[in-house]
């Protein structure tokens, strides 16, 4: 299995959770069911989790046979999930039961998923955790909380691969040996400078502080993309897209604060669930509406609330592996 397999594999295990959660909540209506549909077929990793996710629901089917009694196989798209209960539970009780123990099956789907990218990392920083990494040639490395990174000072070489999460790069720049941030299938090279690189479910994003770096690899042109201060990348296998960033707000996270401006509500509360714990899942009417703020990391849950109120939503924590926006 290559390192570009784990972030793919996690990401359609989260949204494999989340249909299953929708489906559930909407199971009359058919354009969610349509695009159900349209998400399956889009890739064979898409189908592997949600036949994982079945076999999960399955596990909880037989561990708490009263819980599960009021699912329903509405979709006819797999195992037989339900038991005959002996007794009736209300709908909203038996429906927070079995989502509560999905998502601990889930759970242990994610710390499987951790010891394999432990083994191919030097260091990993937990939830809520971040680490600086001083490097022998003077280079820093701030880890946010959820990272990982392999590192590469072999034969002259300066080389860090981000497995995982996101890092705050500080380099000391050498012509004779160039500093390089590999994630996936894009690098990153220092031309002297302090850059933040973000592993993203479809590729990378990079933005820089101060100074210069070169982005190649993926869908970026051949000769790659130079970005100044002030100035970022987003860029996957299909696409990529350069802006404008505020230069004293890259890397924001570092100093403890994480800061939106006018971006939909799904991605600040993706770029907030490092500091969570379990997961935390938000609805497609809340994931694309908009915010801006500024938010302190220091009480990730207050920040989590925060945000939600922003858009008049509000959390709702069913166990310490499940947290839903509404």
């Amino acid at each position: 299995m290559t390192v570009t397999d784990d972030p793919v594999r996690q990401q359609a295990s989260r949204e494999a959770t989340r249909w299953l959660i929708l489906l559930q909540e909407e199971s009359d209506d058919p354009e969610i069911s349509a695009e159900f549909d349209a998400w399956l077929a889009a890739a064979s990793v898409n189908r592997e989790a949600w036949a994982q996710t079945e076999k999960a629901m399955g596990l909880v089917a037989r561990l708490s046979p009263g819980n599960t009694s009021s699912w329903r196989n509405s979709t006819g798209r797999g195992v037989d999930m339900l038991t005959q209960p002996r007794r009736r539970i209300p709908k909203r009780a038996a429906w927070t039961g079995s989502v509560v123990a999905l998502a601990a099956c889930v759970a242990l789907f994610f710390t499987a998923s951790s010891l394999l990218l432990r083994v191919r990392a030097d260091v990993m920083t937990g939830t809520a955790e971040t680490r600086v990494l001083h490097m022998a040639d003077g280079s820093e490395v701030t880890l946010a909380p959820g990272s990982a990174v392999s590192i590469n000072n072999k034969d002259g070489r300066r080389s860090v691969t981000l497995l995982a999460g996101e890092a705050l790069f500080s380099v000391v720049h050498d012509p004779a040996h160039p500093f390089v941030v590999k994630t996936g299938n894009f690098t990153t090279t220092d031309i002297g400078t302090v850059f933040d690189v973000r592993r993203t479910e479809s590729g990378v994003d990079v933005a820089v502080r101060s100074g210069r770096v070169q982005v190649s690899g993926g869908s970026i042109l051949a000769q790659g993309l130079e970005l100044g201060a002030g100035r970022g990348l987003t860029a996957s296998a299909s696409g990529f897209h350069a802006d404008e960033r505020s230069a004293e707000q890259v890397g924001a996270w570092a100093d403890g604060l994480l800061v939106a401006n006018d971006e939909p509500l799904g991605q600040v509360v993706a770029r907030l669930k490092p500091y969570l714990s379990g997961m935390v899942i938000v609805p497609s009417h809340l994931s694309s509406q908009r915010v801006s703020g500024v938010y302190s990391l220091t009480d990730p849950g207050r920040a989590l609330e925060a945000v939600a109120q922003a858009r008049q939503g509000s959390v709702h924590r069913y166990s310490r592996w499940l947290t839903i926006l509404r």
